[in-house]
């Protein structure tokens, strides 16, 4: 299975599991306040029960059960043989653009701008991309696909593989739901491990390191955040037709006009990843403000 599509599952099933757990402590919390509305003022308010906000080992299990369902579901639907981008026209790498474009999300209108020396992929990669992602990641809805330009004119040249590039987009289950920073930040909050809460960010990469295998995915947690967004970072090992290789991916979770949207940057690496996430941390930032930025928010 492709790396990208094993970040796709596993971070589409996390945010799902997440808001499940929301969902249902919110749900225990108001029936809990209907239920000591209803009882007499001289009854001892029973222990309810359900979800608490310190029952981490369910919301846990609720979690990771939900990133190995949507991560199984993707292996299993794998297909035989995956859309290649389709032959490039000849005047298409002189069209390369990273200019605005406009997107919708949930029916919300934004203005989405690639990175510095980022360029937004042509039509008919895009398309490419979407037919492909329709078969092994049908539960996101993109908006974009962008990547270092330089790189970008050879794919559509040669139709190598990218290595350097970004992906926007929201979980199609979430999109329609209206996001405040605090509802964005409960997300944040709930999805950490607290097996992992007091593990040092190297400790967290040596973990994860050890734990990847051909054509397998580790998942690091949470590696920085700030005002604007929550940053995740991901590793993975795939191979192609020219051979294995490794992949790092951080992605930015944030709200933009009350829309959740996902921004997502993949890199390759050698031995050693941290200094490739540092990195893509820094450029979501970047990302992200400036996501922000052209759209008031």
């Amino acid at each position: 299975m492709h790396g990208t599509r094993w970040f796709f599952s596993a971070g589409t099933g996390a945010l799902i599991g997440v808001a499940v757990v929301v969902a249902l402590d919110l749900s225990y919390r108001l029936l809990g306040k209907s239920k000591s509305a209803t009882e007499p003022a001289n009854t001892v308010p029973s222990s309810r029960s359900g979800i608490s906000l310190q029952d981490w080992r369910t919301k846990t299990a609720i979690i990771v059960g939900s990133m190995a369902v949507y991560t199984l579901i993707a292996y299993s639907h794998q297909p035989a043989h995956v859309a290649e981008a389709p032959p490039a026209p000849a005047d298409s790498v002189a069209t390369l653009d990273n200019g605005p474009i406009d997107i919708s999300v949930g029916g919300t209108a934004l203005t989405f701008v690639p990175p510095a020396n980022y360029c937004t992929y042509p039509a008919p990669l895009m398309q490419s991309v979407l037919i492909q992602q329709a078969k092994v990641n049908a539960d996101n809805a993109i908006y974009a696909a962008f990547g270092d330009c330089n790189e970008l004119r050879d794919t559509v040249a040669s139709q190598s593989r990218m290595r350097d590039f970004g992906l926007l987009m929201t979980p199609k289950a979430l999109m329609n739901q209206k996001f405040d920073k605090a509802a964005v930040d409960q997300l944040a909050a709930v999805s950490v491990d607290p097996s992992t809460v007091k593990d040092t960010l190297d400790q967290r990469f040596a973990t994860a390191e050890n734990k990847l295998s051909l054509q397998s995915f580790s998942a690091l947690g949470i590696v920085d955040r700030d005002d604007r967004a929550t940053y995740f970072a991901y590793l993975s090992k795939s191979q192609d037709a020219t051979g294995a290789f490794s992949q790092a991916c951080v992605m930015a979770m944030t709200q933009i006009k009350g829309r959740l949207v996902t921004y997502y940057l993949y890199a390759d690496y050698g031995k050693d990843p941290r200094s490739v996430i540092m990195g893509l941390v820094q450029k979501a930032k970047a990302g992200v403000n400036d996501l922000a930025q052209h759209n008031g928010a």
